[in-house]
């Protein structure tokens, strides 16, 4: 791979109880990602400039949010709106886990608002839902922001996509969709972001850049390629580099030299990608071509 394009900085704090990893995300307007175990953390009120949003693995968080007092407890997601002050403390002995999304000032905003029409600030009506299939989501995505072998193109594409599902069922103003996609127009701009991702898929591919090149806002992108490929656009990728690989392990070239010319993060990215999409491993392929 040419480049990984991630300069996601990271940091990571353990002490005898609590243990913290904190995670700046330069791609993605400095969005912050904290994974963190409190047992004695108390947090005073304060308040944050861009949306907040979270999901407790184990225990119980106790804040006082909007004049209510709250706990959100395991699977459950905790949320706090631009410049509402809350506190956060241990609503049991054992303290809480969770993984939390602190986004820039504006940034749900901006993104909710793409593809929209007449859409304000997103106001989540409570601090505390139960949204089962939105919190694993969470969950999976904060894992992935914390694996180098995920591209930034998936890694933003599923943002965007969370983004939107929690907007679109958990606030009192969600973005009203815009009109209707001019087909001819829509399709001509998607076959350009495909021709992109087949001539580049061996570089650090990011949302920004498709985004750019077919003149779509992020999200109609996504929803676009889609509805038009059946496929995201990092699935049509590593799609992409899978078959590549192929045809490099069909001229003879290792293993090693395969990942890395395929744009894979190393060779056991390659392994996952293409046991996913072909049903057996690169091992197998090259062997059964040497048979015959």
């Amino acid at each position: 791979m040419k480049s990984s394009g991630n300069t996601a900085r990271e940091t990571i704090r353990e002490t005898t109880s609590e243990t913290t990893r904190f995670l700046k995300v330069p791609e993605l307007g400095n969005l912050e990602l904290l994974h963190a175990c409190y047992t004695g953390q108390r947090f005073s009120p304060h308040f944050h400039e861009g949306h907040v949003i979270g999901v407790i693995e184990r225990g119980h968080l106790g804040f006082d949010y909007r004049g209510e007092k709250l706990v959100a407890s395991r699977g459950q997601i905790n949320l706090a709106d631009p410049g509402e002050v809350h506190n956060g403390f241990a609503a049991s002995e054992a303290g809480w886990q969770y993984r939390m999304f602190y986004l820039a000032q504006g940034q749900l905003e901006r993104i909710a608002s793409e593809d929209a029409r007449g859409s304000d600030m997103p106001f989540f009506r409570r601090g505390v839902i139960r949204d089962n299939r939105l919190a694993r989501k969470l969950v999976r995505l904060h894992e992935d922001f914390h694996d180098p072998s995920v591209s930034m193109l998936e890694k933003e594409s599923r943002f965007y996509t969370v983004v939107h599902q929690a907007v679109r069922r958990h606030t009192a103003n969600p973005a009203v969709p815009g009109g209707l996609p001019r087909q001819g127009q829509e399709k001509k701009r998607i076959s350009i972001v495909r021709a992109y991702i087949e001539d580049l898929y061996d570089t650090s591919i990011t949302l920004d850049d498709l985004s750019r090149i077919s003149q779509m806002s992020k999200y109609y992108l996504l929803r676009m390629f889609s509805a038009q490929t059946g496929l995201t656009p990092h699935a049509y990728l590593s799609h992409v580099r899978a078959a590549r690989a192929k045809e490099m392990m069909d001229k003879g070239l290792s293993l090693a030299e395969v990942s890395l010319a395929a744009g894979f993060f190393d060779q056991s990215h390659l392994n996952r990608i293409f046991k996913r999409i072909y049903g057996i491993t690169p091992g197998l392929y090259c062997r059964a071509g040497r048979r015959g």
